[in-house]
């Protein structure tokens, strides 16, 4: 999954935890299982698009809710491929044994999208936005966004 999409994963895990903490060590496990299901992967363009997610989490649910930092969690797993990004690693997109993520060091399969790329980003924005109203992010209602 790209990024934004675990973290519209994770937080609509912290909708149901309820624990922040509790959220982000599940959230950390949900990229995971995200990252198993077949998918379309962006590139390092995509961080703006991450970062904009979080920030849009924390703004309607709050910067301590387990919405938060599930979706927070669920993102962190990423972060271990800065590194190889600054560095330009030709090896960056492939699983590589100095990660520590099992579906980023090839322990367990990273699933890529089968088919046409357009059906992969339509896929990912699907479950963004399902996560999202999940976690009750999109809600109009700043009262309900938080139940």
């Amino acid at each position: 999954m790209t990024g934004f999409v675990h973290a519209a994963i994770g937080a609509a895990i912290g909708r149901f935890v309820k624990n922040p903490a509790l959220a982000f060590v599940i959230g950390v496990g949900s990229h995971v299982a995200g990252d198993v299901i077949p998918h379309h992967d962006m590139d390092i363009g995509e961080t703006p698009l991450v970062f904009g997610t979080l920030f849009h989490i924390g703004r309607v649910h709050g910067f301590k809710s387990s919405q938060f930092w599930g979706a927070l969690g669920a993102v962190c797993p990423d972060f271990e491929h800065i590194p190889y990004e600054l560095k330009k690693d030709p090896r960056r997109y492939a699983p590589m044994k100095e990660k520590f993520i099992p579906t980023h060091n090839g322990k367990f399969p990273h699933n890529k999208w089968p088919f046409e790329e357009k059906w992969g980003v339509w896929f990912n924005f699907t479950v963004f936005i399902l996560g999202l109203a999940i976690a009750g992010t999109l809600a109009v209602n700043k009262q309900k966004a938080s139940e």
